[in-house]
Formats: structure tokens, C-alpha cells, sequence
């Protein structure tokens, strides 16, 4: 883990939550996530780089008698959801080198998550290499990421590239999977708000990650989310990808 994703993600703050809960980027992922994990009817579903484990919360909310596993880099923030949620599996790793993966864990999961983690990895095709030990024969990978330029918010929380679709699809090729779609959405609500947070993305970034929110950022989250329902399906820097392991 680099100094940009060391800095930000090793820290915990009421606003990332916030952020998570309730702002219009996030949400549509989850919404998507969760409508391809039951299209899949996956009972086991492991999610890497899972931060505060809302997204595993989400899928437990939907699926109560799924196994569920979250895997971070952060034993800080693996030792808060141990605290708050003392059922789940909490591992920790760091999926960016070789092997990461614990063999009890390989070939488990009829379902692996991946949401806005490969965009800071140093090697993708470690990563998702990893990610295709997890899965069992004929397992899914569900991945969200981001198209189009690395703007100063993004390089501040450690992205160090963006993928287009193709570019999408030859890196899971080329990890052993094999793509059943890759997606953009978000034009033009999405892309207009990383723009915009990118005028000035320090005051961005602590308004919006920083304390918890207020009745302003509130309303700011709700106008997008309104907004974000007018959003292309086919066009837009949110990038989605389904895949399979052969």
C-alpha cells in the first residue's frame, strides 16, 4: 500500500461513513453490486478492500443466511469491524502481491467483490489473480472502478490509474477471467460532480470526508441522488465489469 492509500484509508472519520451512506456514487454502486449478487443467487461472497464493511452489511441485509468475508489491507479498520460486527470474517491482506491469499480460503466463494479497489493498485493482475484464487470454479467477480482521467481528489486518496472498457477486459483476460460484461455508466450527473470536486478537491475532500455531515451536505447527497436516476447506462466515467472463472 502506497503513501497516498496508506495516509487515507489507515485513518477512520465520520464523513467517509457519511460518504458511504448517503452519498449518490456510492449508493448506485451498491445498487448494482447487490442486483448482479442476486442474479447470481451467490450465498458466499467475499468483498476485498472492504473498508467499514457497509458494502458486506448491505448484502447480509439481503441475503441473511449468506457466508460473508471482508479482506483489507487495514488492521486498524479490520479491528473497528471486529469490534462492531463480531460475527463476520475480517481478514487481513494485502491482495497487491503474490499469494496473498490464505489457502483455507481458496476456491470458496461463489462470489468476489471488488468495488473502487483496483484503480489504486500497484498490480492489477496480482490483484485479480488473487481474486480468482477466492472464487470457486464458475464463481463470479463483481468489479466497480473508474474511466476517463485521474483527477487531483482521486490521486489524493492513492488512484493511480483509470480503465477503459477494453482496457477492462484485457486485464481480466490476461488474470484468468473471463468477462461476461464490462459497462460505463454515469454521464452526465457522475461525471459532472468529479468535476466539480475537482475545483477545489482539499475543500471537497474535507467537507465530504472529513466530519460527519450536516444538513448542507445533506442536501447536497439528496439533489444528487435525484439527479444520478437521470444517468446514462451505457456512457459515463463508473465503470462496471462481470466476470467468470472458467
Amino acid at each position: 500500500m502506497d503513501a497516498a492509500n496508506d495516509a487515507y484509508y489507515r485513518s477512520l472519520s465520520a464523513g467517509r461513513s457519511d460518504y458511504w451512506r448517503k452519498m449518490a456514487a456510492p449508493r448506485l454502486r451498491v445498487r448494482r453490486l447487490l442486483a448482479e449478487l442476486a442474479r447470481e443467487a451467490a450465498q458466499s461472497v467475499v468483498d476485498l478492500g472492504c473498508g467499514g464493511g457497509e458494502l458486506l452489511l448491505e448484502v447480509a441485509a439481503a441475503n441473511p443466511a449468506a457466508r460473508l468475508c471482508g479482506v483489507d489491507a487495514s488492521e486498524a479498520q479490520l479491528a473497528e469491524n471486529r469490534r462492531r460486527h463480531p460475527g463476520g470474517e475480517w481478514l487481513t491482506a494485502d491482495l497487491d502481491f503474490p499469494e496473498a491469499v490464505p489457502p483455507a480460503l481458496a476456491g470458496t466463494f461463489d462470489a468476489v467483490v471488488a468495488s473502487e479497489v483496483l484503480e489504486h493498485v500497484e498490480r492489477p493482475r496480482v490483484f485479480l489473480a488473487n481474486a480468482l484464487t477466492l472464487a470457486r470454479p464458475g464463481g463470479r467477480l463483481l468489479l466497480s472502478t473508474q474511466s476517463g482521467p485521474v483527477g487531483e481528489t482521486e490521486r489524493a486518496v492513492g488512484h493511480r490509474r483509470h480503465y477503459s472498457a477494453e482496457e477492462a477486459r484485457e486485464l481480466l483476460r490476461g488474470s484468468g477471467w473471463e468477462p461476461l460484461r464490462v459497462w460505463n455508466e454515469g454521464f452526465p450527473f457522475h461525471d459532472l460532480s468529479k468535476r466539480l470536486a475537482n475545483l477545489r478537491p482539499g475543500a471537497a475532500m474535507e467537507r465530504f470526508g472529513g466530519a460527519a455531515y450536516g444538513p448542507v451536505e445533506d442536501a447536497v447527497c439528496l439533489a444528487l441522488r435525484l439527479a444520478f436516476r437521470l444517468n446514462s447506462r451505457t456512457r459515463g466515467a463508473q465503470l462496471f465489469a462481470a466476470a467468470r472463472k472458467p
